[in-house]
């Protein structure tokens, strides 16, 4: 999913620091939700 989105971004990645960190704050959180979902969905029963 990265490589595909590296074609011909790369240097504008370099000088945004802040979006990619804001963006891996994004998919860290989603990534919380969805595993305490499954704790809870696994828990719950």
């Amino acid at each position: 999913m990265k490589d595909c989105c590296k074609t011909g971004s790369e240097t504008k990645q370099k000088r945004s620091g802040f979006k990619k960190w804001f963006n891996y704050t994004i998919y860290a959180i989603i990534a919380i939700i969805v595993i305490g979902v499954l704790i809870l969905q696994l828990t719950g029963d």
